[in-house]
C-alpha cells in the first residue's frame, strides 16, 4: 500500500489547529516541565489525542480502514508543530506511526483490515526493532521466530524469543510490531500486549526527551499465530523496514 498524495491544505491546517487547540486547553508550559523533570510518560494526553472527538493519528492512516490518508507533506507538517510542543510527547506520539507502517507497507489486506482499524481506535503502538547489537542496522537481529508446526508440518505459528533494546513506547504499548529471525530470513509479527513470555524491561533513565516511555521489550518463547506474520510469506522484513525508515526518517527530520 502505497501513502496518497496528501490532504487538502485547509484540511492539514485544521489538524494542525485542533492539535494547538488539544496541547493549549490540556498542556500548559509548567506541565510540560512537570513531565520531563519527574520522567513520566503523558498517557492521559496520549489518549486524548488518539480519542474520537481528536483523532490526531488518523492522518496516518489509509482511508480505507478510518483514517485521513494523508502524505508525507502533511504528516512532515504535524511532526514540526508537535516538536515545537515537546520532544519528548511528540516522540511518544509519533512512534505510534513507526509501529504501524510495517503493516501498512507489508501488510496483507486481510491483515489491514484486521489490525488498523483497532489502531484507528486508539491502541498504543511500538516498533520493535532495535536491539542490544542492532540498530538501524538490522540485517545484525539476534531475536528469532521459530515455526511451531502440526502434525502434516503446516505452520500454525511461531515462537518469538529475544530482547528488543531503546524501544519507544515499550512499556506502554498495546501492540507492537516486532522485527525476528525465521528460516526464511528477519520478518515482522504483530505481538499484543498479555501475550505470555512478553514483558518490558526497566525503564530507560533519558538525558532528554524524558516523557516518551522507552524500555526494553522482552521475548521468552512468545507464540502468536501464523497470521500473525505480516505479509504471510517469510523473510519480507528487511524490505519492510528499509519502505518503513524511508518514509519515517522524514518525520525525524521534521
Amino acid at each position: 500500500m502505497t501513502r496518497s498524495a496528501g490532504l487538502a491544505p485547509e484540511m492539514t491546517e485544521m489538524v494542525i489547529q485542533t492539535l494547538k487547540q488539544v496541547v493549549q486547553r490540556e498542556l500548559p508550559d509548567s506541565k510540560i516541565l512537570e513531565l520531563d523533570e519527574q520522567d513520566v510518560f503523558p498517557e492521559e494526553l496520549i489518549r486524548r489525542l488518539l480519542s474520537p472527538d481528536v483523532g490526531l493519528h488518523l492522518i496516518f492512516l489509509p482511508e480505507a480502514v478510518g483514517g485521513l490518508g494523508g502524505g508525507a507533506r502533511d504528516i512532515c507538517q504535524v511532526s514540526e508543530e508537535m516538536a515545537t510542543i515537546d520532544l519528548g510527547v511528540a516522540t511518544a506520539f509519533l512512534a505510534i506511526l513507526l509501529g504501524t507502517d510495517p503493516i501498512i507497507v507489508g501488510g496483507t489486506e486481510e491483515q489491514k483490515n484486521n489490525w488498523l482499524p483497532r489502531i484507528a481506535a486508539g491502541l498504543i503502538v511500538a516498533y520493535g526493532v532495535t536491539e542490544p547489537e542492532a540498530g538501524s542496522n538490522v540485517a545484525s537481529l539476534k531475536t528469532t521466530a521459530d515455526p511451531i508446526t502440526d502434525a502434516d508440518g503446516t505452520v500454525t505459528g511461531y515462537r518469538l524469543n529475544g530482547v528488543k533494546q531503546f524501544i519507544t513506547n515499550g512499556g506502554v504499548a498495546e501492540f507492537i510490531t516486532i522485527l525476528a529471525k525465521t528460516p526464511g530470513g528477519p520478518s515482522f509479527f504483530v505481538v499484543e500486549k498479555g501475550a505470555p513470555g512478553l514483558s518490558a524491561g526497566k525503564k530507560e533513565e533519558k538525558h532528554g526527551i524524558r516523557a516518551s516511555n522507552t524500555a526494553s521489550v522482552i521475548l521468552e518463547d512468545v507464540e502468536v499465530p501464523a497470521g500473525n506474520l505480516i505479509g504471510v510469506v517469510e523473510g519480507e522484513g528487511l524490505r519492510q523496514a528499509n519502505a518503513v525508515f524511508g518514509y519515517t526518517r522524514l518525520m525525524v527530520g521534521s
